[in-house]
This record gives structure tokens, C-alpha cells and sequence, in this order.
């Protein structure tokens, strides 16, 4: 099935940002007319970071395909727009957040968009977080290193570990007191 209609559609929303990355032209193809594109050269696995105004706001690790394309895109529309849909409670929560998320997902899981959609908009919000999203099935190193064992998992600046499957004020929560801890 194409995507290219509902893209293009996304496309309107999307601008002002530039992807880098390596092995990942599929996605480029879709956005090499409109945004500032950074093809690298000499990964062994497909990678893409996402700029704007040479903030880094999230790498994806992997590539964003089935159930994790529309978080994806989603969030380029946030980005590109400065938009988050977060409640005053979970606003107050994820400005208590800092440090690095990573985010571990595979592209079939029915959970992960959830957590993506969540995650995607922590460092809009909050500049002290950075995110990172990987796909376990691309980069199965990481899964082992970090006892990835179902997805979504959620790590916080390399030691506080959070089932992604909660509900988003749960998960807010338990970021904002892993915070403290950093």
C-alpha cells in the first residue's frame, strides 16, 4: 500500500526542519522537495535525526515503517508547527523531565504508537530532554544491552526503566521522579 497520498497531505503542515540521516531514502523520498535533507554516508544501520533550527529534537533508530509511521509523522507536524497536545497536569510533569529517553519499539507492536505519540513531545515541550526512539528489530544489540523483552520500554538516562504501556500520566510520573534521581 502507498502512503503517498496521506503524505502528501501531512506535508502541508510540515516545514522548516532537516533530516539527517543514513540507509533511510524511503523516508527522504517522501520529504526531499520540502525539507532540508542531510543524506550521511557510511552507517552500517539506518538512522534519522530530526532539526529544527539546529535543535536536535529526537533520532530515530531504525526506520519509522507500520505502526510507528504516523507517530512519525505526527511528530514533524508538531515540530514543524511548535504544537503538543499535553493537559496543564501532564505539561507540569514533563517540565520536571531531564536527560536522555530512549524509547524501544518495533514496528508491528500496537502499544509503541501510544508511547511514540507521548514521548514524540517531551522535547518540544521541554529543551532538557532528548529522545531517542529505537527499533529493537534493526538494532538488536541495544535490545540485549538494555534486557529489552517487550516493547514499548521506555529507559531514562541509562538506568530508570518504565513499562511504555501505561497510561500517559503514569509514564509522565515515573519520568518526572526519575528526573530527580539524575
Amino acid at each position: 500500500m502507498s502512503y503517498d497520498y496521506i503524505v502528501s497531505q501531512y506535508l502541508s503542515y510540515i516545514n522548516g526542519l532537516t533530516l539527517e540521516g543514513c540507509k533511510i531514502e524511503e523516508i527522504f523520498d517522501y520529504f526531499k522537495d520540502k525539507l532540508n535533507i542531510v543524506n550521511k554516508e557510511g552507517c552500517n544501520k539506518p538512522y534519522l535525526k530530526v532539526y529544527k533550527n539546529d535543535r536536535l529534537y529526537f533520532t530515530y533508530y531504525g526506520i519509522p515503517t507500520v505502526n510507528e509511521f504516523w507517530p512519525f509523522l505526527n511528530a514533524l507536524v508538531r515540530i514543524s508547527n511548535n504544537v503538543i497536545q499535553l493537559d496543564e497536569k501532564e505539561k507540569e510533569l514533563a517540565s520536571k523531565i531531564s536527560g536522555n529517553i530512549k524509547l524501544f519499539v518495533t514496528p508491528d507492536c500496537t502499544k509503541c504508537p501510544i508511547a511514540a505519540e507521548l514521548l514524540y513531545q517531551l522535547p518540544i515541550y521541554n529543551p532538557n530532554v532528548s529522545l531517542e526512539i529505537i527499533d529493537v528489530t534493526m538494532y538488536e544489540e541495544e535490545g540485549k544491552k538494555y534486557r529489552v523483552l517487550n516493547v514499548p520500554k521506555i529507559i531514562l538516562n541509562e538506568k530508570v526503566e518504565i513499562p511504555g504501556s501505561f497510561p500517559p500520566t503514569i509514564i509522565l510520573k515515573m519520568l518526572a521522579k526519575g528526573s530527580e534521581q539524575h
